[in-house]
């Protein structure tokens, strides 16, 4: 008697999820070449920009979104590293390297050791938009920020005089050039100001003394041109050339010096790096994350309104003679394309 054997089927039993497979192969492959092609492109950009900087103009632009170029580098290295793929890690390692040393430390806590007994300043920084016609939200945003300063930027006609009727209480000193163009400049202040200054670098700029507590401080409002990006390509001589004569300007100061305003540059530019050679980036220094304030998309297009800011070119530089308590991006930007930007100093060598 012959006895039947019943088999199963060998397909079912090796393959159980063939097309799960392929597509899982598919993906993989994928990552492995988007990534790869990711990883060597931005480190060619960092070597090259090392070894040329912005002597090509090319760079130039490249540093004005090299933040957001290495930003995916901190996702994707751990990734690899999760998938084991070895050649992905090392191809990773420059940008994510520049990521963590550029930006790493922005998301550690941070406490300043400030005297109880310092005085403190509070500085708002906001650049309103010269269309902007809700001036009423603007307003509230800053009787809500309750700043001793307020650096304005783009400032209207209309702003100015809405300002000067419903803040004069609060802002009993107020210095300002309202423009029909985009290079309107204003401070407010609850201390008295004098030796105001305004003059034209491509955009607006502004020098005033703050007497505070008797003590006299420097402030410059800059705002300066935003890049060329005409016919014959990107450059940025009209910004560099009003942050220079900024710089000079402030070189002359022998009082204790803040740097309020929006600089229409990034931070991994020359520009930026000019600056902060002679004073500090406060947000650097005590504020947390990254920072963006601009643009606010659902300003400037409402189908990108699900879109968040993707750059910071609003700053506050100060000197020694301050040490920063904190600094945050405020998130209501009153029908503006910038959040305003607010931060509290100790003056603890302010003599």
């Amino acid at each position: 008697m012959t006895e039947s054997v019943t088999q199963t089927p060998l397909v079912s039993r090796r393959f159980p999820n063939t097309r799960w497979h392929m597509l899982r192969r598919v993906l993989m492959n994928a990552y492995i070449a988007l990534v790869g092609a990711y990883g060597l492109n931005v480190t060619l950009l960092l070597v090259v920009r090392a070894a040329v900087g912005e002597r090509w103009n090319i760079i130039g632009l490249m540093n004005s979104y090299l933040h957001l170029l290495i930003l995916p580098a901190a996702v994707f290295l751990p990734l690899s590293l999760i998938l084991r793929r070895r050649w992905l890690v090392i191809e990773l390692a420059a940008p994510f390297l520049f990521f963590m040393s550029t930006y790493g430390g922005q998301f550690l806590p941070r406490t300043a050791n400030v005297p109880a007994e310092a005085p403190r300043l509070k500085v708002l920084t906001f650049n309103v938009l010269r269309d902007n016609v809700h001036s009423e939200d603007v307003i509230r945003i800053i009787r809500d920020a309750n700043a001793d300063i307020v650096s304005i930027q783009e400032l209207s006609p209309w702003m100015a005089n809405a300002f000067k009727e419903q803040l004069t209480t609060l802002y009993p000193f107020q210095d300002l050039f309202p423009q029909d163009d985009y290079s309107g400049q204003g401070v407010m202040s609850r201390y008295p100001t004098s030796e105001e200054e305004y003059w034209k670098g491509g955009q607006g700029f502004m020098r005033l003394i703050l007497q505070v507590d008797n003590k006299p401080i420097t402030l410059f409002n800059p705002h300066p041109a935003i890049p060329n990006f005409g016919i014959r390509g990107f450059n940025t001589v009209t910004r560099s050339d009003g942050i220079n004569e900024l710089l000079r300007r402030a070189d002359l100061e022998t009082n204790p010096t803040l740097i309020v305003g929006d600089l229409n540059t990034t931070d991994l530019t020359d520009d930026y790096a000019n600056i902060t050679a002679r004073y500090k980036d406060t947000y650097k220094e005590v504020g947390w994350g990254l920072g963006f304030s601009y643009p606010i998309f659902s300003v400037i297009n409402a189908r990108f309104a699900f879109l968040p800011p993707v750059a910071r070119i609003d700053y506050i530089f100060h000197d020694n003679h301050f040490q920063p308590v904190d600094m945050r991006v405020l998130s209501t930007s009153g029908g503006s394309d910038h959040f305003p930007v607010v931060a509290t100093f100790a003056l603890v060598n302010a003599e």
